[in-house]
């Protein structure tokens, strides 16, 4: 049990305290014989002594396992000895003899002193051999699972510190990868500088939608995220399709028509955008289930898909294009309620019409209402076919090239 301290081996110590030179000489002896090797046992004669001789122990550093005392002491009695000693020396084991054994003296060593043992004397030779090898052994015991437990708490601070730093550097790669779809997507709009910016206003919109509908804001975020992919399907068409002049061509039309499923299917292998999959892939189902690609209708449309559909035709509505001026603010938020029910979530319209209505929220979001244009034009769905460009009450489908838009 002796341990090292630089070049100097620190022995671990016990020590005996009896008047009687006789039992004290016979016990040290028998506690010795049974000692690990290293131990040494030591004697005193009085409580005093032997609180000095702890003293020079403590200030030596060395290691003090058990202290055994007999009760029946002049000055200090063994009990009164032994507190002093719990009190003063945390963690030592102490045993007391008693040549008058009593319950009362025994319940009241165990409650202040923290006893370990109380031993009537005599003291048998092959019980101080089983006691004090026990003893030993449950203090080593202790000891070990003492350190196993303060191993197991650095361990679990540094697991939790790793665990922290991965979760970060998580975070950290799951935004960088965002971005830089965003960005593509971003860059997928500048090929047209018409409809350029277009993917950043619907997803401020949708993010307006999103927070008057009273969304937390981590879904307030992803649904903004969802605004600014919605068309990121559309990044492996051909130009001659997406800037064709004129009016598309049945089997065009459908490739267009494609782009929210081939959206998804980019995003899906990737778990960062689990919960972007969906939205995109259903941002043109209609309310009334004639949109597409799945025909879902009212409260199955995930409700990011509801948010960006609205947002989408909304931008569409009120922006500027070579062959039209943007609707009118009043125009837009009539068009969105009237088609609230067929072509929209009700509860989205509502929402946004609430915020629209807000002082300067729209100025405020970086989109002011356009001028009004001299002819009503139908509410355009977002990315729609032709028979989705008009309302049933009005005008003329858009021209092919805002269909290739998905504005």
């Amino acid at each position: 049990m002796a341990r090292l301290c630089g070049d100097r081996v620190i022995r671990p110590a016990m020590l005996i305290v009896a008047h009687d030179e006789t039992a004290r000489s016979q016990l040290k002896e028998r506690i010795a014989a049974v000692s690990p090797p290293g131990m040494e046992v030591l004697a005193a004669t009085s409580g005093e002594e032997g609180l000095g001789m702890l003293y020079a122990l403590r200030e030596q550093n060395r290691p003090i396992e058990l202290v055994i005392a007999s009760q029946g002491m002049p000055g200090i009695p063994g009990g009164r000895f032994l507190e002093i000693v719990n009190a003063q020396f945390s963690g030592v084991g102490k045993i007391l003899l008693s040549d008058k054994p009593s319950l009362d003296e025994a319940i009241y060593a165990f409650n202040n002193a923290g006893l370990d043992k109380y031993i009537p004397t005599p003291w048998d030779p092959e019980d101080v051999k089983f006691t004090i090898t026990a003893l030993l052994r449950q203090r080593e015991m202790k000891k070990l699972n003492e350190k196993l437990l303060s191993d197991l708490q650095v361990r679990n601070q540094q697991l939790t510190a790793a665990l922290g730093n991965l979760e970060q550097a998580r975070n950290d790669l799951e935004h960088s990868y965002i971005q830089t779809v965003e960005s593509l997507a971003v860059a997928l709009e500048a090929k047209d500088r018409y409809t350029s910016g277009h993917s950043q206003r619907v997803a401020r919109f949708a993010r307006l939608i999103g927070r008057s509908m009273g969304l937390q804001n981590q879904d307030v975020e992803i649904i903004g995220q969802v605004a600014l992919l919605h068309d990121i399907g559309k990044i492996g068409m051909l130009d001659k399709i997406l800037n064709k002049p004129a009016n598309l061509t049945p089997e065009e039309r459908e490739a267009i028509k494609a782009h929210p499923v081939v959206g998804a299917q980019i995003l899906a292998p990737v778990a960062t955008f689990a919960k972007h999959v969906e939205g995109i892939k259903h941002h043109h189902e209609m309310y009334d289930g004639t949109g597409y690609p799945d025909r879902l209708k009212g409260t199955d449309i995930p409700l990011s898909a509801r948010i960006v559909c609205l947002a989408d035709a909304f931008d569409a509505m009120t922006s500027t294009r070579p062959y039209r001026v943007g609707l009118p603010l009043e125009f837009a938020m009539q068009e969105m309620k009237k088609m609230a029910g067929r072509q929209f979530c009700p509860d989205c319209v509502e929402a946004f019409i609430r915020v629209l209505k807000s002082k300067g929220v729209v100025e405020e979001e970086g989109t002011a209402p356009a001028p009004a244009a001299d002819q009503p034009t139908a509410l355009p769905a977002a990315g729609g076919t032709a028979d989705q460009n008009s309302s049933q009450d009005a005008a003329a489908p858009l021209p092919p090239s805002e269909l290739r838009t998905g504005t």
